[in-house]
């Protein structure tokens, strides 16, 4: 088993991607930690992995004092902490910019980008303690180049990015590694809703080149692989996983003009 005996802590692992990854984490030997909101996806985190080595706090990483005593409870109960998954996130509701609210804003960045800074500086800490971590931040292939309508949510994954190297710059030599992952579209997780229904599936699938979404195994395993030791030279990096979106246009000039030739 890739991570036995490891301790390994995931922001907003009580539901979604994250229970997935968490789940994934135990079945590979590692003890794992999570936070989340609302209580009631808490309980049932607990419920479901009870007797499992895995604990679940109900915390806000937008809250400082919070996170510290959680980090803390880690501590008691494992006396380490090896990795930290960055993946508590939300996206503003969709706005051109000029109509965005301003709380739409301030909770993109308190959430994706203030709250990861938090859970990387108090985990870091133990980290550096230890001579040993892995930090991974999840992002976005939006992060990337923007769209219309999610500026707060490009601008605050695009931060992570940022972190992520300026921590490798810092932190390498206390043998403590960071990166990102800017995943596109996923069967799961915050698409949960979207991909009932069969016209969004088909119309996010059509704009990779592999048309279609990634499935929630493809991601965590690249989530896993970046906490390995195989990775252990993967630092400051950020990792698309996308299906090749990035850059990738509907339709090329030359199928356009190969097209036009056609109809002539």
């Amino acid at each position: 088993m890739r991570f036995e005996g490891q301790v390994v802590f995931i922001t907003g692992g009580t539901r979604g991607l994250g229970k997935a990854m968490a789940k994934e984490f135990i079945e590979e030997g590692a003890f794992v930690g999570v936070n989340g909101l609302p209580a009631e996806a808490v309980n049932q985190f607990e419920e479901e992995f009870k007797g499992k080595p895995a604990l679940a706090f109900h915390a806000d990483v937008t809250d400082y004092d919070e996170m510290e005593k959680v980090a803390s409870k880690v501590m008691e109960k494992w006396g380490k902490v090896d990795i930290l998954i960055n993946n508590a996130g939300v996206v503003n509701g969709l706005a051109p910019s000029e109509k965005l609210k301003k709380e739409e804003f301030d909770r993109s960045i308190d959430i994706n980008l203030k709250g990861a800074f938090y859970a990387s500086q108090i985990f870091g800490r133990k980290m550096i303690e230890g001579k040993y971590g892995r930090i991974i931040n999840i992002a976005s292939q939006v992060a990337l180049f923007g769209e219309k309508g999610f500026l707060p949510y490009a601008v605050s994954k695009s931060g992570l990015m940022v972190m992520a190297r300026t921590l490798a710059y810092e932190w390498s030599r206390f043998g403590v590694t960071t990166c990102t992952v800017a995943p596109g579209f996923i069967k799961g997780g915050m698409n949960e809703g979207l991909v009932r229904k069969e016209v969004f599936v088909d119309f996010l699938s059509a704009k990779t080149p592999m048309g279609r979404m990634a499935t929630v195994e493809e991601y965590v395993g690249l989530i896993l692989f970046l906490a390995s030791r195989e990775a252990a030279y993967i630092n400051g990096e950020t990792i698309t996983m996308d299906g090749g979106m990035t850059g990738f246009t509907q339709e090329s000039l030359l199928d356009f003009i190969a097209k036009g030739a056609k109809g002539k």
